[in-house]
């Protein structure tokens, strides 16, 4: 029996947790959160989907309870505590594996600290930007050559908190997580997060690689409804504009190869809670998975950290050392 712990009951731990109702594995899982109110929220989602489960399921609310040896370990809290969630884990537990969820951290330190906890502990770790797994996007990168030029547009979609996403979507299609990334045009404005605590913005974010691929995301400051974000990538073989919606991406595209003959169709975004268990399952009898590793991930991630926190920076005329994203 693998043992599975999920750290953060909130509303992606929970969908971890649903997923892996589905598992073919003999699991024993182990939920912890702080909060008995989402221990409750996951266990009754948990039971909406529960139909052929089999193993053992514990609801926890502290680290300290958990066993001192785990297959395999979620965090899924928010940014401003994970860093201290995963220490307190790497240092008093012994977990084979490590899934984290983003936005990673809130500090730039934090990224080296626990860079060096994996690294003292062998422990592979890898973190959920799961576009990498969508069959149609791997698709994609075989089809792609030369110089890439890359989009990601919509209204108020999470720039602070999403261009992550597509940013590793970026560095999977183009190969590199080496970049420059400006924010010479953001709003000049900080936004107050619906999460309570962290804050949003609005405006460009660009940048470039070594070899001229280009990086753009853009969320302008408008509601819409209902919610959808547009990606284009543009190459010299190949022309995407996809448009994501929230299960379903439809696709128009031409190609050199079809003598640039515009053409359509679509595919499914999965649910979180539709991919969990085969990334578990793949983790456990493979020692690998096709999400980013810990440390091509932590670079992207400062990309964006570092430029937000100079951002608030320029424009609050303040000295601030993090940003609080999630």
């Amino acid at each position: 029996m693998y043992l599975i712990a999920i750290i953060g009951a909130g509303q992606i731990g929970s969908r971890h947790l649903q997923a892996l109702a589905f598992s073919t594995l003999d699991l024993n899982i182990q939920v912890v959160d702080t909060s008995e109110e989402s221990l409750k929220i996951a266990k009754e989602r948990f039971e909406q989907v529960n139909q052929n489960f089999n193993g053992e399921i514990a609801y926890l609310n502290a680290v300290s309870q958990l066993p001192d040896k785990i297959d395999l370990t979620i965090v899924a809290t928010n940014s401003r505590v994970r860093k201290d969630v995963v220490e307190e884990l790497l240092t008093t537990k012994k977990t084979g594996y490590l899934l984290l969820e983003k936005f990673l951290f809130t500090k730039p330190q934090h990224y080296k600290e626990i860079e060096d906890l994996l690294e003292n502990s062998s422990i592979k770790c890898w973190v959920n930007c799961g576009r990498r797994m969508f069959p149609f996007y791997s698709e994609l990168k075989e089809k792609l050559h030369g110089k890439i030029h890359f989009s990601v547009s919509g209204n108020s979609w999470g720039l602070g908190s999403s261009t992550i996403h597509f940013l590793d979507l970026f560095a999977y299609l183009t190969g590199t997580n080496e970049m420059i990334l400006n924010n010479d045009l953001l709003d000049n404005k900080v936004i107050v997060s619906k999460k309570k605590g962290f804050v949003e913005f609005t405006g460009t974010l660009r940048g470039y690689t070594k070899d001229l691929h280009s990086f753009q995301a853009i969320s302008y400051p408008v509601e819409s409804s209902p919610f959808f974000i547009i990606v284009s990538i543009h190459s010299e073989s190949a022309n995407y504009i996809i448009v994501e919606e929230i299960q379903t991406a439809m696709v128009r595209y031409c190609s050199v190869g079809s003598k640039w003959k515009w053409k359509e169709t679509v595919f499914n975004i999965p649910f979180q809670s539709q991919l969990s268990h085969l990334l578990v399952e793949d983790i456990l009898k493979t020692g690998n998975c096709n999400l980013t590793p810990y440390d091509e991930s932590s670079k992207l991630h400062l990309l964006i950290l570092k430029n937000f926190i100079d951002f608030q920076n320029s424009i609050n005329s303040k000295n601030i050392e993090e940003c609080l994203i999630t």
